[in-house]
């Protein structure tokens, strides 16, 4: 049977002022220090509008876990729990995939947004250290001592694939998880915070969201980096009753962003607005804007474009 867990909601405005919903893994409470890694059932964790897999068959072998562990400091995969910050986004608990796993809708009325996603300490602590799997990242060395042809330029990288509700539209973007190409060293880094996926730039209504690991290091059994990552606050919501059209050739990049802000695609009126509605910035736009955020605090923002065809809706991180 389904574990069926109680989904906390937050309400803010998003696209054509639908409420949002969020999967904050808040439910169950888990005890202290501890993870649900399916062992409990028999199947998928969901809440009935939206469906995390797992697989569980006397080990946790693909899929999701519930996790509230704050272990950052030991290595190996007896801490596969554990994110590398030490909490969820904004709470104790959060989730833990490992090998692959998707996140799905229950109907075609329904859109995953977005999410958030950061390290496990299992894969960070492997890539920062090294261990008797993986190699440590920067090293011209595998785990075995010799070298193994990287020149020290590692990556680990996530790709989230979308889809919509009935498989016929897709696309992808990949998340470095740590990077380690670059020529100047002091710019290599692993994710250790938490960050945002933005799903709503793809221009479709997302309905199904798998992941694929890639890694510089990999052996004759496939890729050494540990392939985990943890996951909190999976925003969605519905996308019924809609009347204006959704106009999708709109993208704003960068994002997260910290500076400028570039809004490319269609005319009309450009607004940008912050979590509770307030608005930052409106402006006449004709294909191309460049947005000025530098003096912008931390948080969560919305750029509306809109115009006689309809209107397009994109979150921004600051």
């Amino acid at each position: 049977m389904k574990k069926i867990y109680v989904l906390t909601t937050a309400l803010f405005l998003g696209a054509n002022s639908n409420a949002q919903l969020v999967f904050d893994f808040e439910n169950p409470i888990l005890a202290s220090e501890s993870y649900d890694n399916g062992s409990s059932g028999s199947s998928n964790f969901s809440n009935t509008e939206l469906t995390l897999s797992n697989t569980y068959s006397g080990y946790w072998s693909s899929g999701f876990a519930f996790s509230n562990t704050t272990d950052v400091t030991t290595e190996g995969y007896t801490n596969m729990y554990s994110s590398y910050t030490g909490a969820g986004r904004a709470s104790s608990q959060y989730g833990v995939c490992y090998g692959s796993g998707d996140i799905t809708t229950s109907n075609d009325q329904l859109q995953i947004d977005g999410f958030y996603i950061t390290n496990s300490t299992y894969a960070a602590l492997s890539m920062l250290n090294g261990d008797s799997f993986g190699k440590q990242f920067g090293s011209v060395n595998g785990a075995d001592g010799n070298p193994d042809g990287t020149n020290g330029e590692d990556f680990f990288k996530v790709w989230i694939i979308a889809e919509d509700f009935g498989g016929n539209t897709k696309d992808s973007v990949e998340f470095y998880l740590a990077d380690y190409r670059f020529s100047d060293n002091t710019q290599d880094y692993i994710i250790a915070d938490w960050n945002y996926i933005d799903i709503i730039q793809f221009g479709f209504s997302t309905a199904k969201v798998s992941f694929r690991f890639e890694s510089s290091d990999n052996g004759g059994f496939g890729m050494n980096t540990p392939a985990y990552f943890a996951i909190d606050d999976i925003q969605y919501s519905y996308i019924v009753g809609i009347e204006e059209n959704q106009l999708s050739n709109v993208r704003t990049f960068p994002n997260p962003v910290n500076e400028k802000l570039t809004v490319e695609g269609e005319h009309g009126v450009l607004t940008l607005k912050d979590m509770n509605g307030k608005i930052i910035d409106t402006r006449q736009h004709n294909e191309l804007s460049i947005i000025d955020c530098s003096s912008l605090n931390s948080g969560e923002y919305f750029v509306e474009l809109r115009n006689d065809q309809g209107l397009a809706t994109r979150k921004i991180i600051k």
